[in-house]
This record gives structure tokens, C-alpha cells and sequence, in this order.
């Protein structure tokens, strides 16, 4: 929790982001949607968020926290994550929001969402992943992402044993486009991602409602 206690709390509403990576994408989506007044916060891996909860109000300007946002990967196990989330929350004496994307009445308002989102815009079913599987469903139809594809089949074809598909994938990806070195936060930067795509909008209406 060292990195914790050297954070100052500067802003009224709270982004808590699983690692790097997301805490620059979403930095990079609050700029892309001209959102203010949002202080993004790594609160490292999904083993440390029970920790970093307990730690949150013991941080210099706590006391003007208003709102308090948690996103992390669902991984193989969404239902997992979810009790993981509402465990960490309810340890820490926080507002359990009863559902993914949905924020509590009480203050702080706290509320939490999965990577990559929900199986379609009709269903709250929430999907298996990670937050590059957003990102890839993000260029849908790009025939980069095509090309990429068609290279995992090579891999595949060849009994070639990749150790983490997904971001081989993505990575792959961003090498096509020019992006190549770039991890996902820095091609958000960079533009690599489609802020109106269908499939971010859950994440942009819980951000700009914060």
C-alpha cells in the first residue's frame, strides 16, 4: 500500500482503474468526451482493490470525495468479479451498488463496471474478458483486425502455443495501424480506439454521470 499513501486526493470524484493500462485509458476517454473533474487512480491488481479500499480514507483530501468508481476485468468469471467487488466495498464500509453500471443513492456514490461490458446493448448479461477485449470489440470491422485474426489462425495452424492470445491479438492490431510499441493507453493517446462505438457506452454513461 506504499504507493497508495504517497497519492493526494485533488478531486471530488474517483476513477479506481485495475493497473496501468486502464488508468490511461481511461484518462484518455475523459479527454476524448471532454469530461472534467475526474482523478484516475491505479489501484494496482485485482488482489490489491480489497487493500486500496481500506487504505482510500486514510489518503491527504479524502474527505472532499463525493463519488467513487471501480473497474476491473471480469476475466473468465464476471459473477466472481462482481462478489469480489461488493466484498472489497462492504469490508471497506462503502455503498454496495446492487448491479454493475448502477450507482448507489448514499454518499460517496460508488459504482463499479467489468471489462469488456455487457454481451449487447438489450441484455444485462455482462461478458467474459478483459479490457482488451473491449478495445478490440472498439474496431470492429476494421480490416486490420481482420488481417490480425487471420495471422492468430496462422499461429494456430501451425500448433504454434501462444500464451496470451488476447493481447497478442491487440497488439498485432496496433502493429498494422501504425501503433506498433504502443501499449493500450498510449494508442488511446495516439487515437487508436473508437470513442462512439456502441460498445464503450456503458463506460462513457457511467463516467460522464459521475
Amino acid at each position: 500500500m506504499a504507493a497508495c499513501n504517497r497519492i493526494e486526493i485533488k478531486k471530488t470524484k474517483l476513477l479506481l482503474a485495475e493497473g496501468r493500462d486502464a488508468k490511461y485509458f481511461f484518462i484518455w476517454a475523459c479527454e476524448a468526451y471532454r469530461i472534467t473533474g475526474i482523478q484516475v487512480l491505479d489501484f494496482g491488481g485485482v488482489d490489491s482493490l480489497h487493500g486500496y479500499l481500506q487504505n482510500l480514507p486514510k489518503l491527504p483530501g479524502y474527505e472532499i470525495v463525493e463519488t467513487i468508481v471501480i473497474v476491473r476485468d471480469a476475466e473468465n468469471a464476471p459473477n466472481d468479479a462482481i462478489r469480489s467487488i461488493k466484498g472489497s466495498l462492504k469490508n471497506a464500509g462503502l455503498p454496495v451498488p446492487p448491479k454493475a453500471f448502477t450507482f448507489t443513492k448514499r454518499l460517496p456514490r460508488v459504482a463499479y463496471m467489468l471489462f469488456p461490458g455487457f454481451v449487447s446493448s438489450e441484455e444485462d448479461t455482462l461478458l467474459s474478458g478483459n479490457l482488451e477485449t473491449l478495445c478490440m470489440s472498439m474496431v470492429k470491422g476494421d480490416s486490420v483486425l481482420q488481417c490480425a485474426d487471420q495471422y492468430m489462425q496462422c499461429l494456430q495452424s501451425i500448433k504454434q502455443q501462444v500464451e496470451h492470445p488476447h493481447k497478442t491479438r491487440l497488439y498485432t492490431y496496433l502493429a498494422g495501424k501504425n501503433f506498433a510499441g504502443l501499449k493500450i493507453g498510449e494508442a488511446a493517446k495516439a487515437g487508436a480506439w473508437n470513442w462512439e462505438c456502441s460498445q464503450i457506452e456503458p463506460y462513457k454513461r457511467i463516467i460522464m454521470s459521475m
